[in-house]
């Protein structure tokens, strides 16, 4: 035994002889634990919800709030955290295998319960956590002093029980129950109590399709792979007054006030209301007054920045005031409550700007990173769930009163985005904004029809330059539409994102016409090539995520003509990124001829070539009159591959991650 395994990992007998006993000991405790979480249920598996500190739950408030409860309650907030069951499990448990990064899972139901097969995640975790990465499924690690090689491959299968889910609409995790203590104690030496980690798989509903954790976010392919502990991590945002309860010795006591997001989230603790309304004399007696002192925080009622802080306090980018704060929230949950000024508990971070200061120059320096996954390089906000981050920084909130609030709501609104029927076009911009060009003669302004997507005032002002959840959202910065941090920072801009087949310098001509932009000096390619393209082919992979999107997107198809798009669309089903290539499919298969294309985008790569092919042949052959040089097509519809050759070989592979 030895022997092969030192053939195989490559490393010395008597470090695999460590690491294998390691391994063995801790399988041989598995399966003891498997047949207790059998018997335990799903409350002894997850965080405790309690009501402490004030807190109730969302039950007590539907008897006297019955239509908020039920518009919540459809909400995919509330879903966001839930327990196992089947009211909550999309996913098809039924005996699939699937394949993540060269490790095998299994999903299957009995008893009425969900289960795992997979690689023994506390090992897994050990390994990405402290190890060091040299390839996909190899990383050195430390045991009792020693350093070993470990293969992922020959990590012992366990079978653990999946627990909770988060999220219900774009995809869905799971969670699976954690460990105990372990009499080895080698592996995962503090991580202990009631940890959940994840199950490395992610449910899409719309396609009835697992994958690979890893392909639902946008990854480099050389990163380390997605080691995630709900109590660490997710329930910052994914529960009401979630507390990991990281006790001294390195145990969780995790504990919530309720799963998801809840009416408490929003509003505060609200034991004290529940209890005083209780009363139908207080309830008589209080429609005459106002100053109850058992009334709840409503964030309508709270002024502009107040009350986005109320969302701000998981849409955005922050990190605690010091290490103290970060080592309270660890120990007994979040000090904020809504209604608090939450500056003064969190530090907001910003992008320090296309021009930044000496300080914040360095700031950017330091920490490349940190800001290449989260901003443009100008500024602009580039991950999703930061739109408190974003909005932050636009003239509307800083110089105006335009909160969350302004457009969303929790109650009687778009279960999806949350935003008010009411709001729905340009109503929402039009309240400040109520001068005649924004109005009844818009055309003034935006030089579109009334009626057209040019005169919708978030197509120009708040475009999809956002990556998130596989695919692109609105940016809620609130920016004028901008040919130059397209040129000089790379972000793609509401013109060429609704005008696929222009250039930058179609955009930028139009621009200086019209609002007197100063015009910047433009390469070749800027000139004569779609700026879609620029970004498609030789683009790093937000770009091409980004403008992928758009491709499927059902204006800029309207607008930008044709069907053009398919075989540029083909280069991207052999994208390294997943994403990049899921959202490729996603956007082909709205392009004329191509709604039953047949594409796995977790095809290996030989097939995906060969699905790409298929796609320009299949396109080849439909008829079609579409061509100009900006499109790389001849007039012939001969595609123009020298130029789209040389551009592909000149494609940013920067490694690219974005931090939802």
């Amino acid at each position: 035994m030895p022997s092969r395994l030192a053939k195989r990992l490559g490393w010395g007998v008597m470090a695999l002889a460590i690491v294998v006993a390691v391994l063995f000991g801790l399988a041989h405790g598995k399966g003891s634990q498997a047949r207790q979480a059998k018997r335990a249920t799903l409350q002894a598996l997850t965080p405790t919800q309690v009501r402490t500190n004030g807190y109730t739950s969302s039950a007590s408030c539907r008897a006297c709030h019955p239509s908020q409860y039920a518009s919540w309650h459809n909400s995919y907030h509330r879903t966001m955290t839930q327990l196992a069951g089947p009211h909550s499990v999309m996913g098809q448990f039924d005996g699939t295998e699937v394949e993540s990064g060269g490790l095998l899972y299994r999903v299957y139901q009995t008893n009425g319960q969900y289960w795992a097969t997979m690689p023994d995640p506390e090992i897994l975790m050990k390994a990405v956590e402290t190890g060091r990465r040299v390839n996909d499924h190899t990383y050195q690690i430390r045991t009792n002093g020693v350093l070993s090689m470990l293969d992922l491959r020959t990590v012992p299968r366990v079978d653990k029980r999946v627990v909770m889910t988060t999220g219900s609409h774009h995809y869905q995790t799971y969670w699976v129950e954690g460990s105990v203590r372990n009499p080895t104690n080698q592996i995962n030496e503090a991580k202990y109590g009631n940890l959940l980690q994840t199950l490395p798989l992610v449910y899409l509903p719309k396609e009835q399709q697992w994958i690979p954790r890893e392909n639902a976010f946008m990854m480099a392919p050389s990163s380390k792979r997605m080691i995630s502990q709900w109590n660490h991590h997710c329930i910052k945002c994914h529960s009401t007054a979630g507390n990991p309860g990281l006790t001294g010795s390195g145990t969780f006591d995790t504990r919530t006030a309720e799963l998801g997001i809840s009416c408490e989230a929003c509003h505060g603790p609200a034991a004290g209301h529940a209890e005083h309304y209780r009363s139908p004399l207080a309830r008589y007696a209080d429609q005459f007054s106002d100053d109850s002192a058992a009334q709840v925080v409503n964030p309508a009622k709270l002024d502009h920045r107040r009350s986005s802080q109320v969302c701000g306090q998981c849409h955005g980018v922050y990190i605690y005031q010091d290490e103290k704060a970060g080592n309270e929230f660890a120990r007994s949950g979040p000090v904020y409550r809504p209604g608090d000024n939450i500056h003064d508990i969190r530090y907001y971070i910003q992008h320090p700007g296309p021009e930044p200061t000496p300080v914040r120059q360095e700031e950017l320096e330091k920490n490349p990173d940190f800001f290449r996954e989260r901003w443009w390089d100008d500024g602009t906000i580039l991950a999703g769930g930061r739109e408190f981050t974003a909005m932050r920084v636009s003239a509307c909130y800083t110089k105006g009163t335009m909160s969350c609030l302004s457009c969303h709501s929790m109650h009687h609104s778009d279960p999806v985005d949350q935003l008010k029927p009411e709001m729905r076009g340009n109503a929402a911009c039009v309240e400040c904004h109520a001068e005649p060009e924004y109005t009844t003669a818009i055309e003034r302004h935006t030089f579109h029809k009334p009626s057209s997507t040019g005169s919708n005032c978030l197509n120009c002002h708040m475009p999809h330059t956002t990556y998130a959840l596989l695919g692109a959202i609105r940016n809620h910065q609130i920016q004028s539409p901008s040919a130059k941090r397209s040129i000089r920072h790379g972000v793609p801009n509401a013109c060429n994102l609704c005008h696929l087949d222009q250039t930058l310098d179609w955009t930028q001509q139009h621009l200086a016409k019209r609002y007197g932009h100063e015009p910047l000096p433009l390469n070749a390619e800027q000139k004569s090539t779609s700026a879609a393209l620029l970004w498609l082919l030789k683009g790093h992979a937000a770009q091409r995520a980004i403008t992928a999107w758009h491709a499927g997107w059902q204006p800029a198809r309207e607008i930008s003509g044709g069907d053009w798009l398919a075989p540029h669309l083909a280069r991207l089903l052999e994208d390294p990124y997943g994403v990049v290539r899921h959202i490729a499919k996603e956007s082909l298969e709205k392009q004329p001829g191509f709604g039953e294309f047949e594409y796995d985008f977790l095809a290996d790569a030989p097939k995906r070539a060969r699905l790409a092919k298929r796609a320009i042949a299949q396109w080849n052959e439909q008829p079609g009159e579409t061509s100009g040089e900006a499109i790389l097509i001849e007039s012939d519809r001969r595609l123009m591959e020298t130029a789209i050759q040389a551009l592909l070989k000149r494609r940013d592979d920067r490694p690219f991650t974005i931090k939802e």
